[in-house]
């Protein structure tokens, strides 16, 4: 059985990226610098748990699929490269502390030096549903994985998230962002084919891939 840190531990001890840019401007969060499409597959209805400023802790965003039938399928927002990957759990642990937590999520990092998060994801969903490992390139709109409620989730989504991480030490072993109390590595994504540019709590959004104007 593989260990459960094995993909993250090829980041962590150095795993390198040309096209990372070597900028460490993380703090004062605001709007991304990349524009993203919704990371569903095309023509998947989703609603905003949690936006931006509504999620607890700050600067991330939680989305569900709203229609069709499971599983829902999650989709890279931006084309770059793979950097992390944990798929190995499959427990729910709503209510624990966040470093009690084992979560599943993958990381990409995308060409304008902003990095892209997604968690919660089934087991196995990844590294064999969409057969990804760490220093993959990957296109806007490919199969990264499976929406689901593994770690610390109330329910089936997906948690999404926009960061200028540090290159030294990006996440830990919780695929959390290291050095980024209040969220000041992070940042408002600006999604194409929403109006206004960002995702409201509560509002519907239907994922479609950006059009050549809208490109990260």
């Amino acid at each position: 059985m593989r260990s459960p840190s094995l993909f993250v531990a090829m980041l962590l001890a150095g795993f390198s990226m040309s096209c990372v840019h070597d900028h460490d401007t993380g703090r004062g969060a605001g709007a991304s610098q990349g524009v993203y499409r919704l990371p569903y597959a095309d023509g998947q209805a989703v609603e905003v748990f949690d936006d931006f400023v509504t999620h607890r802790p700050t600067g991330r965003i939680d989305l569900f699929a709203t229609a069709g039938a499971r599983p829902h399928r999650i989709v890279a927002a931006a084309a770059g490269r793979v950097m992390a990957i944990q798929d190995e759990y499959s427990e729910q642990q709503s209510g624990r502390a966040a470093a009690d937590c084992r979560n599943n999520f993958v990381w990409i990092a995308h060409e304008n030096g902003e990095w892209t998060g997604y968690s919660h994801l089934a087991r196995h969903s990844v590294s064999e549903g969409a057969r990804l490992k760490v220093g993959d390139w990957v296109e806007a709109g490919a199969y990264l994985g499976e929406e689901a409620a593994v770690g610390c989730a109330m329910l089936e989504h997906l948690h999404f998230e926009v960061a200028i991480l540090d290159q030294a030490a990006p996440i830990d072993q919780g695929g959390f962002a290291l050095n980024n109390e209040g969220g000041a590595r992070n940042r408002n994504p600006r999604f194409c084919r929403v109006r206004g540019s960002f995702v409201a709590r509560g509002q519907r959004y239907e994922a479609q891939p950006c059009d050549r104007r809208s490109r990260s």
